[in-house]
């Protein structure tokens, strides 16, 4: 009988689920701290490598990861920001692709872009460029 309960709670229950991930490393500096920190080129590329968590490259664990709108919005405008400052390096472009690519997570990191985008502050125009060349990489190669 006490097996027969066991099993009816667990079907009941639905399948186990792992627990969100807490996100090591944010918040992620803003723009201003970045720009401050008079980092250029490689070292700048060599910084943000230290610098943005890993759980937010893997599309795997960026999946797992229970980002609140903020979390969100401050690690799309830390990218902008990096990339734009190093000419739009290639590697800030892919360890950033997973979070736009994200099904959990992607629409608002996106939409989080176009905010800054928009906006009056100097990471508007990075912002802009980083956008495109982030919708760049999630068509994949023109046909």
């Amino acid at each position: 009988m006490r097996a027969a309960a066991l099993l009816a709670l667990a079907l009941l229950s639905g399948p186990a689920r792992a627990a969100p991930a807490p996100v090591a490393g944010l918040p992620l500096p803003g723009c201003a701290e970045v720009r401050a920190a008079a980092l250029f080129d490689a070292a700048l590329v060599a910084s943000f490598e230290k610098r943005y968590p890993p759980a937010l490259v893997g599309e795997a664990s960026v999946e797992r990861l229970a980002l609140d709108p903020g979390q969100v919005e401050n690690a799309a405008a830390y990218l902008a920001c990096v990339a734009g400052l190093t000419g739009f390096d290639v590697y800030v472009a892919e360890q950033g692709l997973a979070l736009f690519a994200s099904r959990r997570h992607g629409r608002a990191a996106l939409a989080a872009l176009d905010r800054i985008a928009r906006g009056p502050g100097p990471e508007a125009r990075g912002a802009r460029d980083y956008a495109r060349q982030i919708r760049a990489y999630l068509r994949g190669p023109s046909r």
